[in-house]
């Protein structure tokens, strides 16, 4: 992907933001409170786009929030703008957050919004057999059809980015097909720098978000096995990352964030062509893809759960008994974090780094 010209975007834009305001919260001369400053970072990817939705309709003015936002590529780029307070809040999975948190242990998660399920390992057609293919060959046994996906990676090179989410996925596969992660070599690139190394020929296989997804679809690539179908790791929890300052002075804005959230879900309801079109046009002016809004609509309905309110967010992440139940996700996270050696035991506590139940209890 354009590594250079995106960080050098990133850190324009940083630049400019800077000036926008320095968060205040003073009453104006008309004696108006001002609004509050939030400089956003944002991916590319469409289970973060309803945050820049929410701009264009207004949702973060209607909550006294000024909102401005700067391109990253994957987290890892924009968790050190995070700690030096170029960017205030980020979107984020929590597989990046756990991870990044050993490094940068000022970052706090926020918010959950969404539970991505729409990782998956490509390959160039007729390069490999797929999952759907060793699936009919197994008689429908999913087990099986997965390992022997898998299986066939030994010694070949996949196209990733590593320090993401990604890195969980690869590893939850070899794990499931008993594979060292010596079977596997990697060839790092920043996602869309990937798509486009992919295509000259680098590596045999490919892993990045699902606009790379879709466009090496479009080139004519096809899946070769799926997050689901590698198993529960391979999934990813989306939401809001803060730096620890930020939180702490402005904890009225956290809740105002989760507010924006919900309201753009509702909008999003009942507007459903204007939304996915908006989120559509927003992600090829991004990746550079085509996508139309009737792709956007499947990603809703095929790839992502949406906590779409309040109740949702409890159902889905706070519920003791809730199906991604934060604490039980990011434990796991961090007991495998410690296990692979990619966290020194001990340097990240959940409680520590997800402060989102405190936040949505301020939401009302």
């Amino acid at each position: 992907m354009r590594k250079i010209a995106v960080l050098a975007l990133g850190c324009a834009l940083t630049l400019g933001l800077a000036a926008c305001g320095s968060g205040s919260e003073d009453n104006t001369a008309a004696g108006t409170p001002a609004k509050q400053a939030v400089k956003f970072g944002i991916m590319p990817y469409f289970d973060y786009a309803p945050w820049d939705l929410a701009q264009e309709q207004g949702f973060f003015a209607a909550e006294g929030l000024e909102y401005t936002s700067t391109l990253f590529p994957v987290e890892g780029n924009m968790a050190p703008a995070l700690v030096n307070g170029s960017v205030d809040v980020g979107a984020f999975s929590d597989t990046a957050a756990v991870n990044l948190a050993g490094q940068f242990p000022k970052l706090r998660m926020i918010g959950f919004q969404n539970v991505f399920t729409g990782f998956a390992i490509m390959a160039r057609k007729g390069q490999f057999t797929t999952y759907e293919e060793n699936l009919a060959k197994a008689g429908g046994d999913a087990e099986k059809a997965a390992v022997a996906t898998i299986q066939q990676l030994k010694g070949k090179t996949i196209v990733t980015t590593s320090g993401a989410a990604f890195s969980m996925v690869i590893d939850q596969a070899l794990e499931k097909a008993g594979m060292p992660k010596s079977d596997l070599k990697v060839a790092d690139f920043e996602p869309d720098a990937g798509v486009a190394a992919f295509q000259r020929g680098t590596g045999d296989i490919f892993l990045g978000g699902l606009p790379q997804r879709q466009r090496l679809t479009e080139l004519g690539n096809v899946p070769l096995i799926a997050g689901d179908q590698i198993g529960p790791g391979a999934i990813a929890l989306s939401g809001l990352v803060a730096n620890d300052e930020f939180a702490k002075q402005h904890p009225d804005a956290l809740a105002a964030l989760q507010r924006v959230w919900f309201k753009t879900m509702a909008y999003m309801d009942a507007n459903p062509d204007k939304a996915h079109g908006f989120i559509a046009d927003w992600a090829n002016k991004k990746n550079g893809a085509s996508n139309k809004a009737a792709d956007v609509a499947k990603f809703y309905t095929d790839y992502v759960k949406l906590a779409k309110t309040p109740a949702d967010a409890d159902k889905m992440f706070y519920a003791a008994d809730a199906p991604n139940n934060w604490k039980s996700r990011l434990g796991y996270l961090i007991k495998y974090g410690e296990a692979t050696k990619a966290l020194k035991p001990g340097t990240v506590r959940a409680d520590e780094l997800v402060i989102a139940p405190e936040v949505m209890k301020k939401v009302g």
